[in-house]
């Protein structure tokens, strides 16, 4: 149909007319709103730490098994188990943590002024959330954006520069003091926090904790700064996290895989896994761990289960064979699976199980992740106190002379506070057992034996926290693991234990002259076995 050019002109005045009046109003929703609440945003970011689904998996397919605490599930022999290379997978964290957690918490920061002493406390509680969400990816991939990192919407910046990892640590620090010393009871009502309920000193708690896991993480890379921040915080009044204050997330206990819901624990929810059973298995290295020193949670960590007809897509329904496993054939018949391996490598011995109607059980040997831990009620857990004992144990260890409780007596309330947190999962563990297993495996005499204990306490304690476990073994160098190569697995794309992820593709499409800084630093590539600032023992 052939339209003149006098009523194009006349629409086109119309249009013209109309933008300069009500276009606007027009293109508002009346539905949704347009300013959204700081408190609301907080609940938001403070759920999507745990609650991500997409996010956690990257966590189960690369970094717990880069740390041998799982092994056999497809995803993480395939990727972290054989270091083979996923884009769509590393980039998960990257991707999630900037465009959910980043973004909201420069809005609040960008809407919130900071010469409002009614703002005093929503800023503080974010500026901690920043730091913490920051330092996963700075761990997790080295030099990152940060300073500019977030502020698309506010300042427009598109390209944002890649930054130091040790600037950003120092940094870390500092924003940590600062939001620790500005909360306050007069610096307004915080409604949105569901991990302290808007406690206040429950946060200024976890911003010394934090900032004491900053420290001690830059301990080998640099010591005196490391030293005096930790002598700095021992001397705030307003303390650690002590017993019952762990920073954790409640989340509810329903079972859904819809990427937007955060009400449950994502990590919980991938290992119950999509498929029709639970296929999360414990990796040989962190089983034999147990075993050895004969730990109380060896059996309340990894239990064996058969797959159950009828009790598919239900875990909680499969028959626990664990018990009748050492009744009727002994330790010789758990077999966790070795890094580099599926559960369905190197088969499995079998037995008839009397308790599963006399049917045969091979898979079932492979101990897996307990039930305990598969609820969408799970904890999502930032730090706990039993951490912040260990990371005081440590530092009594390297400096004697700082003013704190022995580094015996941190390490045995570390490991205290690891037993009695699994009451979380409800997971009781009477202390007649901790005590003897104290006895069993005392606290060493030489400071290099006892640096190895505490960091193995937690490498154990941190089998709920994938970045953390991955972060504080490269750090501390302990507990010493072999890459899957030395047990016979033909690895993919590294002969030894990538030490960071690689960045996003899409960065050296949309991003590239900033991020070559960063890959200059690394030799001129991205290359994955490559030590961030911090990974220097």
């Amino acid at each position: 149909m052939k339209i003149s050019k006098k009523i194009l002109l006349t629409g086109f005045a119309v249009l013209c007319l109309y933008s300069c009046h009500d276009f606007d109003e027009l293109n508002q929703d009346p539905t949704k709103v347009t300013v959204v609440n700081p408190n609301t945003q907080l609940t938001y970011v403070e759920l999507s730490q745990w609650g991500d689904v997409n996010g956690c998996y990257t966590y189960f397919a690369y970094v717990s098994s880069f740390v041998q605490q799982l092994q056999g599930e497809w995803n993480a022999t395939q990727y972290g188990g054989l270091y083979r290379k996923a884009n769509n997978i590393t980039k998960l964290i990257w991707d999630r943590t900037y465009c959910y957690s980043i973004k909201n918490l420069i809005d609040i920061l960008d809407k919130t002024d900071g010469n409002n002493p009614q703002d005093a406390n929503i800023r503080s509680i974010t500026r901690i959330l920043k730091v913490y969400n920051f330092m996963i990816l700075t761990d997790l991939y080295g030099d990152i954006p940060y300073f500019e990192g977030g502020k698309g919407y506010s300042e427009d910046i598109s390209t944002p520069a890649y930054d130091r990892q040790e600037l950003i640590y120092k940094d870390f620090l500092k924003e940590l003091r600062e939001a620790e010393a500005n909360l306050n009871g007069e610096g307004g009502l915080i409604t949105g926090d569901i991990i302290f309920n808007g406690d206040i000193n429950l946060w200024k708690k976890f911003a010394n904790s934090l900032r004491l896991r900053t420290a001690m993480r830059m301990v080998y890379a640099d010591p005196a700064t490391a030293k005096s921040e930790v002598a700095d915080i021992l001397a705030r009044e307003s303390g650690l996290l002590e017993s019952s204050t762990d920073a954790v997330i409640i989340y509810l206990d329903i079972n859904t895989w819809e990427g937007a819901d955060f009400r449950r624990n994502a990590l919980a929810q991938s290992w119950r896994s999509r498929e029709t059973y639970p296929n999360q298995f414990i990796c040989s290295v962190f089983w034999n761990h147990l075993k050895d020193s004969n730990d109380p949670r060896l059996f309340r960590l990894a239990r064996c289960y058969e797959d159950t007809p009828g009790a598919a897509n239900d875990p909680f329904s499969r028959i626990d064979l664990t018990e009748e496993i050492m009744e009727l054939k002994g330790w010789s018949y758990y077999q966790p699976v070795d890094p580099g391996y599926f559960w369905y490598n190197k088969w499995p011995s079998g037995y008839t199980s009397i308790k599963a109607n006399n049917r045969w059980q091979d898979k079932g040997c492979r101990p897996q992740v307990s039930n305990a831990f598969l609820k969408g009620s799970s904890p999502g857990v930032l730090m706990t106190c039993a951490e912040v004992q260990f990371l005081l144990a440590e530092a009594k260890t390297v400096w004697d002379d700082i003013n704190t409780l022995s580094a015996e007596q941190h390490y045995t309330n570390g490991v205290n506070a690891a037993m009695t947190f699994l009451s979380k999962y409800g997971i009781s563990i009477p202390a007649a057992e901790t005590q003897e297993y104290l006895s069993a495996n005392p606290f060493p005499a030489e400071k290099e034996d006892r640096v190895k204990a505490i960091n193995e306490q937690l490498w154990i304690l941190h089998l709920n926290n994938p970045p953390e476990a991955y972060a504080n073994w490269r750090r501390s160098g302990y507990p010493v693991l072999k890459p899957a190569g030395e047990y016979g697995a033909i690895t993919i794309q590294s002969n030894t234990i990538p030490r960071r992820l690689c960045y996003p593709d899409e960065e050296s499409l949309y991003n590239a002259i900033s991020q070559r800084v960063a890959l200059d630093a690394m030799g001129g590539e991205d290359n994955w076995n490559a030590k961030v600032w911090w990974d220097s023992k």
